[in-house]
């Protein structure tokens, strides 16, 4: 009974987990009220730059990370071996992809200190010091 009782709470977690939004964010004093997913996806190409007079920096997390792979998937609407190629030839133009940081909890550090950065966290990691710019639907 008890591993039972185990195997669904753990299933129940999980379930939470991989059903919560993907929220992103920026810093409070960054001027941007929200974003459009066409928007989002102009910024994490590095095709738009700035904001206003403010100049924008994308953060990633690692290509293995779960809501970076949601993110390709659902803002980029590319692959991974196509956003790979579209950077290499970026690469060429002096073009370098968005910052990588190493977890969710470093991104967040980042945004509250850095007022053009823009990251992506789970909905739960929510924390004061930032601004929701766009829900990411599940």
């Amino acid at each position: 009974m008890g591993m039972l009782r185990g195997s669904l709470a753990f299933i129940f977690l999980a379930t939470l987990l991989f059903s919560e939004s993907t929220l992103f964010i920026a810093n409070d004093a960054s001027g941007i009220e929200a974003l459009s997913r066409k928007e989002l996806r102009q910024i994490y190409l590095k095709k738009r730059r700035f904001w206003k007079e403010t100049k924008l920096v994308p953060l990633n997390l690692p290509p293995q990370n779960r809501l970076r792979q949601q993110m390709e998937k659902k803002i980029l609407t590319m692959s991974a071996s196509a956003l790979d190629a579209y950077w290499m030839q970026e690469h060429y133009r002096g073009h370098r992809p968005p910052y990588r940081l190493e977890s969710v909890k470093s991104m967040i550090l980042f945004v509250k200190k850095v007022k053009g950065a823009i990251g992506y966290i789970p909905e739960s990691q929510l924390v004061p010091g930032v601004k929701v710019l766009y829900r990411m639907p599940k």
